[in-house]
């Protein structure tokens, strides 16, 4: 059963438009550890080519909500239909600075976890699809942090590792922002 969204679509910024992403979390392997699934961007997107991400985009006015514009380009990016997975929530929307997007996550997970999955990427958009342990992005030596001067003022910029794979930008942003909720005893659930 999916939530609805509460979330305003009138951006911050008057440049900034409203987007969506999927976290997308299914167990994984015979312990059915929870993984969240990722995607890394092709070389021929317009923006963020190669960069790690999650599937999602931008809001069409006939999705009427942020939650369908996050399943929607789930499925046009993976082949996953949004039947058959189950949003858990919002998190909290990440406003971009380079691309000016207001992006809006969603957590989901399998409707059934026991449920393979077959992934069709989408070729254009899609060049892999990242399956990574939560357990691992979650430890302390998965993060980084450094200090960035953009458009003349200091920010912080986020990284996670992986092996060989760097999170940063706004999924970090939204990774960050998730891990401290499941730190604060949210999403329980996904770990059960």
């Amino acid at each position: 059963m999916s939530v609805e969204s509460t979330t305003d679509l009138s951006p911050r910024r008057p440049e900034s438009r409203p987007a969506a992403v999927l976290l997308l979390v299914r167990p994984v392997g015979p312990q059915a550890e929870p993984h969240l699934v990722l995607i890394r961007r092709s070389q021929k997107v317009h923006t963020h080519k190669g960069q790690i991400s999650f599937p999602g985009g931008g809001f069409h006015p006939s999705d009427g909500q942020l939650e369908v514009t996050a399943l929607r380009e789930t499925q046009e990016e993976l082949g996953l239909a949004p039947a058959s997975l189950r949003v858990l929530g919002a998190l909290t929307p990440v406003d971009t600075v380079v691309s000016n997007f207001m992006i809006n996550p969603f957590l989901a997970v399998p409707h059934d976890p026991q449920a393979p999955i077959s992934y069709v990427p989408d070729d254009f958009e899609v060049a892999s699809v990242l399956e990574v342990p939560l357990k691992e992005l979650l430890k302390p030596s998965a993060r980084r942090d450094e200090e960035w001067v953009m458009s003349g003022q200091p920010r912080q910029v986020v990284f996670y590792n992986y092996g060989p794979l760097v999170i940063w930008g706004a999924t970090a942003y939204i990774l960050s922002n998730f891990f401290k909720e499941i730190q604060a005893g949210k999403w329980a659930s996904l770990f059960e």
